[in-house]
């Protein structure tokens, strides 16, 4: 089962988190660079905000509750070849099969069936062998889907992370972060206990910061995490919170402009490869998919919880990323202060 060589309408099913949505954005620059007509992508209640700024009148954004609710579900699928007649493309993001991909994917009936991982359902295109390989043996999902949109003759794209913000939003933050000079994002949360930070360890990291860098540190958090961050902005006074509302917006404005990015394996990190900020990424688990992507970077694994993070290795990573010039200028001005 070939990809048609005419392609009118696609539609990228990605109902997941937000890394996976900033991931698959080789899929979306592949088929824009196609020229498809008409692009869909069926997003989660989490992940659709990952899209929303997409600035391309061809692209449209469907999102649906990824819980198992089948109806909803085969309704969207419904929904959409009512709207725009027989899908030509679609390609399946959410890797493994499961009952709600396979509703979708089976109501649908697209012309052609694209995925990353192997499945044993017949409805799939055997396109991508590479690609797929390549994700077995831990590829980053980027680079993976980059992979399968050139295998599958749609076009040649960058395997990168994406996350568009507007100006506004990312003017709201410049004019917050100005009077700080180069500065530290940090982040303590994650998606899963064993891959979050304590109040504790979130002090010890900002003195830690502070001796090393001499930069001030910039909190970047959702709503699970403003309490801790509340704290640290109280308690230290290189520490500090922007008057601004708490958005992924401008957690990713905030990412964009610092000079180091330091945070657990969550959507933080997929924010700092999208554009390139050195990274340090601190990992419960060894990770090879969802790590670091930026040119300088560095991971340390924990081993299994990151309340075994080890502070020493910590200033250890910290010594050995290089900064931009200007963040260099001004640890040199502040240690001579």
């Amino acid at each position: 089962m070939d990809v048609p060589e005419t392609l009118c309408a696609a539609v990228l099913y990605v109902p997941k988190k937000i890394g996976d949505g900033m991931a698959v954005f080789p899929v979306i620059r592949a088929l824009q660079a196609r020229g498809v007509p008409r692009i869909v992508i069926v997003a989660s209640v989490y992940n659709e905000v990952v899209f929303r700024w997409i600035d391309d009148e061809r692209v449209e954004v469907v999102t649906i509750d990824q819980h198992r609710d089948l109806g909803a579900i085969r309704a969207a699928a419904r929904d959409l070849k009512a709207r725009h007649g027989r899908i030509d493309l679609c390609i399946e993001g959410t890797i493994r099969d499961s009952s709600a991909s396979c509703c979708f994917v089976g109501t649908l009936q697209a012309r052609c069936n694209l995925r990353l991982g192997g499945s044993p359902l017949r409805c799939y295109s055997p396109l991508g062998e590479a690609a797929r390989s390549l994700h077995d043996r831990g590829g980053a999902r980027p680079h993976c889907w980059a992979a399968l949109m050139r295998e599958a003759g749609i076009a040649e794209v960058p395997g990168t992370y994406e996350f568009p913000i507007t100006v506004e939003d990312e003017q709201r933050v410049r004019r917050g972060v100005a009077p700080l000079g180069p500065y530290v994002a940090l982040n303590l949360e994650g998606s899963h206990p064993a891959r979050q930070l304590s109040l504790d360890q979130g002090r010890r990291l900002c003195e830690l910061l502070h001796h090393e860098l001499g930069l001030p540190v910039v909190m970047v958090f959702g709503p699970d995490g403003e309490d801790k961050a509340q704290r640290l902005a109280t308690d230290l006074p290189w520490v500090h919170l922007l008057a601004l509302d708490v958005s992924l917006p401008h957690s990713v404005a905030i990412v964009k402009h610092a000079a180091l990015v330091v945070t657990p394996d969550t959507a933080v990190l997929h924010m700092a490869s999208a554009w390139n900020r050195p990274t340090l990424g601190l990992f419960a688990r060894p990770q090879r998919r969802w790590r670091p992507l930026a040119e300088h970077s560095a991971m340390i694994e924990t081993g299994s919880h990151l309340a075994d993070l080890d502070m020493d290795e910590v200033a250890r990573a910290l010594a050995a990323l290089p900064l931009g010039g200007d963040a260099r200028s001004e640890r040199a001005d502040r240690v001579h202060l």
